[in-house]
């Protein structure tokens, strides 16, 4: 098959926007085989088995789909040639998927987010404060947080029972001078069982310094290079009962210098700030790179007395206190996980932050609130349910991110509770969007052989499944002229639509005028967004006869669904539009005939 011309693909590129279907798949089968042949372009350099590489051709494959489904959103024929365009966006994910495949230490360099400006702020500027004899962490907690690997707000307690907690901060509180208190804590060490055990490989060193940053600094709190050392001390003789001293300066700087050099981008830059896993005062300058010498022998290496002392340290946390609240709220008030799972993945959660992170949603055992007082409708479903509705949501977006059709059965609930097919009736369905109205998912798009655009509850699906030809390829989507097609989607807004579709209604939306207090705002905005528009202002009279204002607002809306949503509010709210207010009367008196016996 010979590839189409540039004009030939101009005009399928018209037709298309004009809601041709066919032009869409000529374009796709045209661009398919180009997107495989770039794919095996990039793989001929490498040896691998061929089992490999076509499992990975796979993968590039529908990457370079991808590229090629941004370059038609984006593409505008005056600017040029679609291949030129496109081929950009294809080799561009392509370049990412086999970054990711081959590369999962991300050990090459990649597009790095644009840096967010920042203020100072007064938590920012504590986070740089060492720990020192006014500004510290409390020696319980301290020892504590080590002994126990776990941090806890009743640390003054000593739940072991045999006095192990306060023997701790009895030794951290003589280690401040250990010269000083020799005497002391030889005695105490001898009474708690405590010797000199000898050393620690420089491996298993720099593993016990990680785990002790993890554990005690955040970005709020950092420690010196002396405090690490005590701290490091009180590690070995809490967990190892080994009092052996810890490594001579000269080699625990060292030792620090080369797992910062490690773990750390090479030199600080304003777009790598990001990047760094463990900072220290002085990182923005390179003061530890400014300091150091390479070995002679090994430029891997720190010659031996170059490292400097840093102070500061403090280990980046993968989310900041803020970003963890978000977590934590997300899942203790989802309504889709159960007590047990939102348990488990917040512990997860917790794991990853620092022992001064503290919420009020979880006391390091339990959650901190009644599952029952956030219910919602998936709180009290099955497991099954639960887990088919999260299948369908996983497949549902892969075909939106590819452009792959569906197939399932939409159901009911019955009277035993139990959710049913509506019929035998089998939906195939080219998804564009996903979107969440008032607490239930949808899947809005092109239903097989019917121009109008469809949107489908999620929840309400099953035996869902991806649309598969006789290669094993995602069939492609169908399209129409629908203004909110996947390629034309940039500019697509789904709250817009939202609105216009009261309910998920599918009648044709019209502008709607409504009369409202001007204190009764709320109730437009919690159904139609920031979708309305305040086109004049009338004075009328309320109910005891007082003259006061109103405002009149104009919306997009279901004409069908907005009869029962004036009904729903009442005296709050009054449809001016006269069609619309007749159908509201004849509903009223079927109403009365109904309840009025």
């Amino acid at each position: 098959m010979n590839y189409l011309t540039d004009q030939e693909i101009d005009v399928l590129i018209s037709d298309i926007k004009a809601g041709n279907n066919d032009a869409w798949g000529d374009i796709c089968r045209n661009f398919d085989r180009y997107i495989h042949e770039c794919c095996w372009k990039r793989l001929r350099k490498f040896d691998m088995s061929d089992t490999f590489r076509m499992e990975l051709e796979e993968d590039l494959y529908i990457a370079g789909w991808q590229g090629f489904v941004s370059a038609i959103k984006n593409f505008n024929p005056e600017n040029g040639k679609l291949l030129t365009y496109a081929t950009y966006y294809i080799n561009g994910e392509i370049s990412k998927e086999l970054d990711l495949q081959l590369n999962p230490l991300g050990l090459t360099e990649r597009p790095r987010p644009e840096k967010r400006e920042s203020v100072e702020t007064e938590s920012s500027i504590i986070s740089r404060i060492s720990i020192d004899e006014d500004v510290g962490i409390p020696e319980n907690v301290l020892s504590y947080a080590l002994m126990r690997g776990k941090y806890s707000d009743e640390a003054e307690t000593d739940t072991s029972g045999d006095g192990s907690l306060s023997r701790m901060s009895e030794i951290a509180g003589l280690l401040k001078d250990e010269k000083a208190n020799k005497e002391a804590l030889a005695q105490l060490f001898s009474e708690s069982g405590i010797s000199d055990l000898g050393g620690y490989s420089n491996e298993r060193s720099t593993l016990q310094i990680l785990e002790i940053l993890k554990q005690i600094t955040d970005e709020k709190h950092c420690v010196s290079k002396e405090d690490l050392k005590r701290l490091l001390r009180l590690y070995r003789i809490g967990k190892y009962s080994n009092s052996t001293s810890v490594e001579s300066d000269n080699t625990f700087n060292k030792m620090i210098a080369e797992i910062l050099l490690e773990l750390n981008p090479g030199k600080y830059s304003d777009d790598n700030d990001g990047d760094y896993r463990i900072k220290y005062d002085g990182y923005t300058e390179d003061k530890l790179n400014k300091s150091i010498k390479k070995n002679r022998s090994s430029s891997q290496k720190v010659e031996s007395g170059s490292a400097p002392v840093l102070n500061g340290l403090s280990y980046v946390h993968p989310f900041t206190y803020e970003e963890t609240d978000w977590l934590m709220q997300l899942v203790s008030f989802s309504d889709m996980l159960s007590l047990e799972e939102k348990e488990r993945l917040i512990g997860k959660i917790i794991d990853t932050a620092g022992k001064y992170y503290t919420t009020p949603y979880w006391d390091g055992k339990s959650l901190k609130f009644s599952p029952k007082a956030v219910h919602g409708r998936f709180t009290g479903r099955t497991t099954n349910e639960k887990a088919g509705f999260a299948d369908n949501l996983k497949t549902l977006q892969y075909a939106v991110n590819n452009l792959g059709q569906v197939r399932f059965k939409f159901n009911r609930y019955n009277a035993e509770h139990e959710l049913v097919p509506t019929d035998e009736y089998v939906h195939q369905l080219s998804p564009y969007h996903l979107v969440v109205y008032h607490d239930n998912y949808y899947c809005i798009g092109l239903k097989k052989g019917d121009s109008r655009v469809w949107h489908y509850r999620v929840d309400l699906m099953s035996d869902m499944e991806l649309i598969l030809d006789e290669g094993g390829r995602v069939v492609p989507v169908e399209i129409t002229d629908f203004a909110g097609l996947p390629i034309f989607n940039v500019t697509w807004d789904p709250e817009k639509y939202m609105s216009e579709h009261l309910n998920m209604a599918y009648d044709e939306p019209r502008d709607i005028r409504i009369r409202i207090r001007n204190t009764d705002y709320t109730i437009i905005h919690d159904w139609f967004g920031d979708h309305y528009e305040k086109v004049d202002e009338v004075t009328g009279t309320d109910d005891k006869g007082q003259k006061v204002q109103y405002d009149i607002v104009k919306v997009r809306t279901s004409p069908t669904m907005i009869v029962h949503w004036a009904m729903q509010y009442g005296r709050k709210v009054e449809i001016l539009d006269e069609e619309i207010r007749n159908n509201i009367r004849k509903t009223i008196s079927k109403m009365g005939e109904t309840y009025g016996k």
